[in-house]
């Protein structure tokens, strides 16, 4: 304790000595704490570029708002006269305007769904079919196949030639149908939620479906449906020369590809 009869210069020099004896707290480097929090943010490398990403993502998405262009966007793949989406047709007509009038009417109603190939129009005979395509339509593989039952031949465009084989003793279950869509064919819209597969059949491309999807069928350039149908078997598509090849059956991916590759080229 510090005496009371201390004077002034000895409080002096006591306070010196007890503060040099004092242990202080080492002092933080403040300039560098400071420095490290005023650090400026790092701008990209290339500004431009991140903003070019960001306007093409919002015209991008404003464009899925148009019909025409998601569907585009959707469309899956294309092979000849068949685009193939991976989503289900619109079940509702779209709407359009008058020419005198801003009020919106319907287009023509939608045509029933068929769920076989023999409800399709336009039935003839083989010889007919053979003389429009004017190349081979018959498959040699199965060996017991024979001659299609039943043959239907629509102008979209250009000629589809539809063969129907039907099930020993049955007048109405097929056993394969092969559709042959001539090089004047474009607008047939295969939908089909399920995932495809990619395989070929004489080297060139092919898609092969295993489960139940939508056709649609369109004269070339023209916007109303023709004819629509429902199919649920298994369906392999390929190309050769221009001519789309369409086959359905229950057979295996192995045997369909056999039956597409007896068909004689265009």
């Amino acid at each position: 304790m510090i005496r009371p009869t201390m004077n002034e210069a000895e409080w002096e020099a006591r306070v010196q000595q007890v503060a040099r004896e004092f242990a202080y707290p080492p002092t933080p480097d403040i300039v560098r704490a400071v420095g490290q929090r005023v650090k400026p943010i790092p701008t990209p490398r290339h500004p431009r570029l991140a903003w070019a990403v960001l306007v093409a993502l919002v015209i991008f998405s404003a464009a899925l708002i148009v019909p025409d262009v998601r569907a585009a966007v959707l469309e899956v793949l294309r092979i000849g006269a068949i685009s193939i989406f991976g989503t289900e047709p619109s079940s509702t007509p779209t709407l359009t305007a008058r020419a005198s009038t801003s009020e919106p009417r319907p287009t023509e109603p939608l045509p029933p769904i068929m769920t076989s190939a023999l409800d399709l129009p336009g039935e003839t005979t083989l010889d007919d079919a053979r003389a429009q395509l004017n190349f081979p339509l018959l498959p040699t593989y199965p060996a017991d196949l024979g001659q299609p039952e039943r043959v239907f031949v629509q102008d979209l465009g250009g000629e589809i030639v539809t063969l129907v084989w039907l099930e020993t003793g049955s007048d109405s279950e097929t056993r394969l149908v092969l559709q042959i869509l001539d090089r004047g064919v474009s607008g047939i819209k295969l939908h089909s939620v399920a995932t495809s597969i990619t395989t070929d059949v004489n080297g060139e491309r092919a898609i092969w479906l295993t489960e139940p999807h939508m056709l649609e069928f369109f004269e070339d350039g023209n916007d109303a449906e023709e004819f629509r149908r429902r199919v649920e078997q298994n369906v392999l598509v390929w190309e050769v020369r221009g001519v789309t090849y369409r086959l359905e059956s229950d057979l295996s991916l192995a045997e369909a590809i056999r039956v597409a590759e007896s068909l004689t080229p265009p």
